[in-house]
């Protein structure tokens, strides 16, 4: 007799049946509601399903075998990989609300869905100056307490992540492979870094190789994770394009850092600013925007390991930059009681982080 399988074990099954992608997942879910009724079904049920094939109900049934799926399951676990079905309370629930969400993802690291989450994209042939950029702003994002998400590619994804780590942040990567498989090669160091310091995260099983096809899709859960995008250097028709375009159907906020007209690879950041993208110039002009959404949440009295700032301490800094503000309208930014606010203003400036002016006017200090 077999070993019992629990829920998970029924989704991992159904993202490893052989010759049943992302579509056929979706029919077969729609049909039965669940993977536990696919794993009991007859072949007549099987046969009703739009577009499954004799060769897929063959396919099914031959996968049905509990002991090795938990084994497998639990040898993920052996080897730090976690599997996380849309159905578990780890599942990112941003990700949750895109159309065509996958079923389940393969995670190596630790997720943390409380703080906020800043795609940064961009060219894989990109300028030296294009790589500084991605490094500046997300070095600066990850010290204010921002989750770097991005692809782990070669250019602008590399120096993002490398960014964020020198932000001492942390930063998920979304692969186009298994969350076990190094791609590019020369990357091994820094997705080494990334799993101690955030999380790999693929919707492609285990072992399983980079194709071309891959990536494409890879770039929606990218944009699906996050609260918005930035894109700081791209042609005019690339992925980083398409990943700004679905953070839009998504209804994410889209980041563009402009560039000179005349070169190739500010053609597509130019593009999106003319179609609607938010021009982003300094760290503030994102900051500004996402701590916003982020005011009303309930904060942990965690420290930030750069600044030394707890987290609404970091608030309270987000609402800053190097134009004077009123407390009244810090007040307002933040959300946070006047009373608590000033405790927190004089503590900022215990730590020589902003300045008090005349008038109770703060700014930030360089």
């Amino acid at each position: 007799m077999g070993k019992i399988m629990e829920n998970e074990h029924y989704w991992l099954w159904l993202n490893n049946i052989k010759g049943i992608g992302q579509k056929k997942t979706k029919y077969l879910l729609d049909y039965f509601g669940h993977p536990k009724e696919i794993w009991y079904s007859s072949n007549d049920d099987l046969t009703d399903v739009r577009g499954i094939t004799k060769k897929d109900i063959i396919s099914i049934r031959q996968s049905r075998d509990s002991d090795k799926i938990i084994s497998y399951y639990e040898k993920l676990h052996k080897n730090n990989i976690d599997f996380y079905s849309i159905e578990h309370k780890n599942y990112p629930q941003n990700l949750k609300n895109i159309y065509d969400y996958p079923y389940g993802i393969y995670v190596k690291g630790q997720l943390n869905m409380e703080a906020p989450i800043i795609a940064i994209v961009g060219a894989r042939k990109c300028t030296e100056y294009g790589k500084e950029v991605a490094k500046y702003f997300a070095r600066e994002l990850a010290k204010m307490g921002v989750v770097i998400i991005s692809g782990m590619a070669r250019g602008i994804d590399t120096a993002a992540h490398k960014g964020a780590l020198e932000g001492e942040g942390k930063t998920y990567a979304v692969l186009g492979c298994g969350v076990n498989i190094c791609y590019p090669k020369e990357n091994y160091n820094l997705m080494n870094d990334i799993n101690e310091n955030g999380a790999l995260i693929s919707e492609f099983g285990v072992n399983l190789a980079p194709k071309a096809g891959h990536f494409p899709l890879r770039n929606r859960i990218i944009s699906g994770i996050s609260d918005g995008v930035l894109v700081v250097e791209a042609a005019k028709k690339s992925g980083s394009l398409i990943t700004a375009d679905q953070a839009l159907e998504q209804g994410k906020d889209v980041y563009s850092i402009p560039g000179r007209i005349k070169d190739k690879y500010s053609e597509g950041t130019n593009e999106l600013i003319k179609m609607g993208a938010k021009m982003v110039t300094k760290v503030d002009d994102i900051l500004e925007e996402i701590f916003h959404n982020y005011c009303n949440e309930k904060h942990k009295d965690s420290e930030n390991t750069t600044l030394g700032l707890a987290e609404i301490e970091k608030i309270v800094y987000s609402c800053l930059s190097l134009e004077p503000l009123f407390i009244d309208d810090i007040h307002i930014k933040a959300n946070i009681p006047i009373n608590e606010l000033q405790l927190v203003l004089t503590k900022l400036e215990f730590k020589d982080v902003i300045k008090q002016l005349p008038n109770k006017y703060y700014i930030k200090k360089l």
